[in-house]
Parts: structure tokens; sequence; C-alpha cells
């Protein structure tokens, strides 16, 4: 299962789970004070067969003068008591008390009994949660696997022209060495494999192999990439310092791809991307269009431009956080865009 479906798994049986749950917290307080009141009621009929025969134990008998108190109506003042009438007394009633702690010990026992059953209730509602959860996603699933298989079909189909216009580029530049219609046309090919790069990471996940990276050498390489793409693009590099990390060369240089050729894609004519190194920080800036809405490009799909796919920062944002790279976008419309990576949270190579 992938991050985006346990995402929306969670968050599904999280909302599914606390309407339910809120549904049985309301329904226990209301049996627990109805079975508070039926346990009132049972005892003050107790009470009632106890003022003929005055033998029940558990409650204490008082002879006290009548007053203006409800006769078979229960008080709660220090016990639970009630008053009877004696029969042929004109001023005495009987006053018959429970004992508070007893009646607390009652409620005590009450609640325990509740407390089982709303724990039991709670783990049965979970388990519908859960299966409600899956059953009503499974349609979404199925065919989020249906358009993954789509595209890993159309991806494998790709390889065969790929690598024919790939020999075919090689055969003619033995011929032909500095055509610049060859030099576009492969130019092209590269971008085609780099979209082709960005889908096969968007659609597979497996555990990155670490190891130590000189940072800067790759940036200057793929720097360097990009200018061939990029011909009417100015692209300079500035280092301050080494910058040697533990970490992926193949997802940092998907990485660096990505940002770079959108900071060369989206850019004015004849424009200009800067990449430095200070510290530990990769700043890539641009003189492009910027963005209006720095949080939401990091979506799956979103787009501001009518160019792409809108998946190649949604990428770059899930490579940082696998390979613990800190990742920050500041942007104006029409001034341009800076892109910070951070490296402090990798092991450092001396």
């Amino acid at each position: 299962m992938k991050n985006y479906e346990k995402e929306s798994l969670f968050k599904n049986f999280l909302v599914f789970f606390s309407l339910l749950e809120i549904l049985l917290v309301l329904l226990f307080i209301e049996l627990y004070h109805t079975e508070k009141r039926e346990y009132r009621q049972n005892l003050l009929k107790t009470m009632q067969v106890c003022s003929y025969t005055y033998e029940c134990e558990q409650f204490v008998f008082e002879f006290t003068p009548k007053s203006d108190k409800k006769l078979n109506e229960l008080y709660n003042k220090n016990a639970l008591s009630a008053y009877f009438p004696i029969p042929k007394s004109e001023k005495f009633n009987i006053k018959i008390s429970y004992p508070q702690q007893k009646y607390m010990a009652d409620l005590h026992k009450i609640q325990q009994t509740l407390w089982i059953k709303f724990i039991l209730a709670t783990l049965l509602l979970m388990a519908v949660a859960l299966f409600f959860t899956f059953y009503s996603l499974s349609p979404i699933r199925k065919a989020l696997r249906i358009n993954d298989e789509f595209i890993k079909d159309i991806l494998h189909d790709f390889n065969t022209p790929i690598s024919s216009m790939v020999l075919n580029i090689r055969m003619f530049r033995e011929e032909y060495a500095d055509n610049p219609f060859l030099q576009r046309i492969s130019h092209s090919i590269d971008t085609i494999l780099l979209l082709q790069n960005n889908l096969k990471s968007f659609l597979h996940h497996s555990p990155s192999q670490n190891n130590p990276v000189d940072i800067a050498a790759l940036a200057q390489q793929r720097l360097e990439f990009m200018q061939n793409l990029f011909p009417r693009i100015t692209f300079v590099f500035e280092k301050e310092n080494a910058l040697v990390k533990v970490t992926n060369t193949e997802l940092l240089t998907r990485i660096l791809d990505n940002l770079l050729s959108n900071a060369a894609k989206y850019n004015k004519p004849k424009g200009e991307v800067r990449l430095r190194i200070v510290g530990e920080t990769l700043y890539i800036e641009d003189t492009g269009k910027g963005m209006e809405d720095t949080e939401a490009v990091m979506q799956r799909y979103y787009k501001e431009q009518e160019r792409g796919l809108g998946l190649g920062l949604h990428i770059v944002q899930k490579l940082t956080t696998e390979l613990n790279i800190g990742l920050t976008i500041h942007s104006k419309s029409n001034e341009g865009t800076t892109i910070m990576l951070n490296f402090k949270h990798l092991e450092s190579v001396v």
C-alpha cells in the first residue's frame, strides 16, 4: 500500500470511527442515567416493602415527627432516604435510609459494567469502521491501480522507440558530429528520458541505498546537463565550500534535475538559473515567472502553467522527505523563485 493510500485510509477511518464513537459515547451517557434512574426506582420500591416488614438489614429505620416532606419519594442528603406513613399513627412517619457509602458502591458497579460494555462496543465499532473504510475506498484504490498499471505499460512501450532513437542518434553523430539539428533531437530525447524517470519515481517506491556523495560535484554535473537541454538559459554555479554527505545519488539526481528543469522551463527568455552552495545549504535561484502558491505546488497534479504534468515538485517533496533533506521555497510572481535544500540532518563525510 502506497503512502497516499495509507494516508487516505487513515483519514477516512479516523472520521468514520470518530463519528461512531461520539454517537456511542452519547448513547452510553444516556444509558448510564437510565440505569441510575431504574436503580433508584427499584431502591424506592424495596424501601416501600420494608416499611411494612421492618426486616431489611441494608436499611436504617428511624421514627420521625410528621413534616411537610413528601412521602414515598427519595431524598439524597448525606444518604438516600424516603419517608413512609405509619398505619394508625397521626404524629410519626418512618424514615428509611440507605447509607451513602453503599449507594456510591452500587453506582460504581454500574459504571464498571457499562465501561466493560463500552470498551467491547468500541472495539466492535473499530472493526466495523475499518471494514467500511476499506469497502468504501476499494473502488478508488482499484481505479488508481488500473491507472498505475496503464502508466507502467506506457513507460515500458516507450523503451523500444527511445532506445532506437538513441542508437540512431549515436550513428548519425559519427557521421555528422557537430550538426545542430542532431543536438536538438538529442536534447529532446534527454527531456523525454527525464520525464520517464519522473513517472517511474512516482510509481515505484524502493528503499534508498545511501553512500558518500559529493553534492557540489553532482550539482555542477547536473547543471552542465541542463545547459545542454536549455542552451538559451544562462546557468551559473557558485561554491563557497565542499559539501559531502551520505545520501542516495540517484534520488538526489532526480531532485536536482526536477528543480533545475523547472527553473529553466518557467524562466523568462534568456533568463538565468544560479546554483549556489553555502555551508550545508544548496540554493537554486531563477529569474522566472515565480509561483503564486508555494504550498499548493507540492500537491500531485497541481499546475500553475499549462506545461508539464504537475508531478515534478510533488516528486521533489516526496524524495526530500525520504532522504531527510530540508526543502524551502520562496517565490514572488514575475520576479523569480529561490529553492533551498538543507543537508544538515545528513551524515557528513570528512
